[in-house]
């Protein structure tokens, strides 16, 4: 501990350092006798404590407790003294002194050095502490105010300061739109009425040049008569949420006129696939009664021209059905005439119906179906179309020599079927869209394979009206595997 004893008296400095020393302290001791000898001694370095005679002959302790004031030394004073009135003891208090002793009294002397010591720690930390606060206060990202109840602004921030301009002495109301300024005052209102401890809302802030900007408020009660603002400039989120909101509108009309126009096209689809079916179905029925007719009177070329016309009258046939399958789907119209149907059964018959173009595709197809695989209740027409149009697919995607394979089963309470086939495969990457509606693969296009793209979409739709589900495994130049369970009974 640096100590400055202020004493003309040698005997007397060194009876002071003795009692330090019994105390405990370990003292570095200076000692002035003089206005200069002070003052050099501050120079030299500021002491931890000034230990002063009341009179000196040319100095006296009041005179260096004002010369300590005025050069901004804070720096703890105990006044020592052969005797003083109670009058000189409060004279000393007043001007700065922590403490008084007489010199035939020091017993006290090691307690009160203490005591101050601890005094000028305690101020020391505190100053800190109101420094390290003044710099987060002034150098906050946020805008910060400290406010009486009136509004008026008793402290305000750079940060603050630049978004609204205002200054210590304003009013922080000023500088909030008029909108907003009921809602501050209430809460601030709420705040001293306990009723909160913290408010907050986003306002508006007025800025001097006229130009607004949003900001984040929030509010708290300091003792009971000032309030601490806290304002984070929120503007370019609040931009940027109003142009996200604006195109969200935006994309919800474009939807909105989506959905009508997909409406209109399934309207339009099925009004049209309706109309087309009557006059096919009058071809078809024309057709057949030209293959009917007796072989002299039609000649070999005329009955391969009546084939072909009934072939692709088929082929346009069902994929009028397809469309109006669909269709009902889309709408929400499918109605399913529900009863007892037999899985084999309906393979059975899809085999039969493709075994034309099985044999013309050079393939092999078996059936590994348990014949005592229970009936589900379903519709049972529409469940043909999906076997019809999952084997119809392992066919045309199949190369000649290839195998086609049914397996049917019961398991856990349902009747599954898978078809695997031994054909192009599909490519990882189309996958995903395997089951929309009008899909096609890269590969389907470039070999010109024929197909609507809604087999898989309409299968899907079907087994899922009845309780099932359905799957797809697929490698790339290896095999497709299509499968579907139905729940049973």
């Amino acid at each position: 501990m640096r100590i400055l004893l202020l004493e003309d008296d040698p005997d007397d400095a060194d009876v002071l350092v003795f009692e330090l020393r019994r105390a405990g302290f370990a003292p570095e001791c200076t000692r002035a006798d003089s206005r200069a000898s002070f003052l050099a001694a501050l120079l030299d370095g500021p002491p931890d404590l000034v230990l002063a005679d009341y009179t000196l002959p040319q100095f006296t302790a009041l005179e260096a407790l004002r010369l300590l004031q005025e050069g901004g030394h804070d720096i703890p004073v105990i006044v020592v003294a052969g005797a003083m009135s109670e009058e000189a003891c409060v004279g000393a208090l007043r001007e700065g002194a922590v403490d008084y002793l007489l010199k035939d009294r020091l017993g006290r002397l090691g307690s009160a050095v203490e005591h101050a010591v601890s005094q000028r720690r305690l101020l020391l930390e505190q100053r800190r502490a109101q420094e390290t606060l003044r710099a987060a206060f002034e150098h906050a990202p946020v805008g910060m105010a400290v406010t009486d109840l009136a509004g008026t602004v008793l402290q305000i921030n750079g940060e603050l300061s630049r978004m609204t301009s205002l200054q210590v002495g304003g009013s922080l109301l000023d500088a909030i739109c008029d909108d907003d300024r009921p809602h501050v005052a209430d809460r601030i209102k709420r705040l001293v009425a306990g009723e909160a401890e913290r408010v907050s809302k986003e306002l508006r802030l007025c800025r001097a040049d006229g130009a607004l900007l949003w900001g984040q408020y929030c509010a708290s009660l300091i003792g009971s008569s000032d309030v601490v603002h806290h304002v984070a400039d929120i503007s370019d989120r609040r931009r940027a949420e109003e142009t996200l909101q604006r195109q969200a509108e935006k994309l919800a009309r474009t939807n909105s006129e989506l959905q009508e126009l997909d409406r209109l096209k399934s309207e339009f689809v099925a009004t049209v696939s309706h109309e087309l079916r009557t006059p096919l179905t009058s071809i078809r029925g024309y057709t057949e009664i030209l293959t009917d007719t007796d072989a002299s009177t039609l000649g070999a070329t005329e009955r391969r021209i009546v084939a072909i016309i009934d072939r692709n009258g088929r082929r346009l046939l069902d994929l009028i059905e397809d469309l109006l399958t669909f269709s009902r789907i889309e709408s929400g119209t499918l109605t399913l005439t529900v009863g007892p149907v037999r899985i084999r059964r309906l393979i059975e018959a899809a085999h039969e119906a493709i075994r034309p173009a099985v044999e013309t595709a050079g393939l092999a197809v078996i059936l590994d179906v348990d014949e005592h695989m229970p009936a589900v209740q379903g519709d049972a027409e529409q469940l043909e179309r999906v076997v019809l149009n999952l084997l119809d697919n392992a066919v045309k995607f199949s190369d000649p020599g290839g195998t086609v394979t049914v397996t049917g089963r019961e398991r856990d309470g349902e009747v599954v079927v898978w078809i695997r086939d031994s054909g192009v495969g599909i490519p990882e990457h189309e996958l995903s869209m395997i089951f929309t509606r009008f899909f096609r693969t890269a590969d389907a296009q470039k070999r010109a394979i024929k197909g609507s793209g809604l087999g898989l979409a309409i299968s899907k739709a079907i087994v899922e009206a009845h309780g099932g589900w359905i799957a797809l495994e697929s490698t790339d130049g290896v095999g497709t595997t299509v499968g579907f369970g139905l729940p049973t009974p």
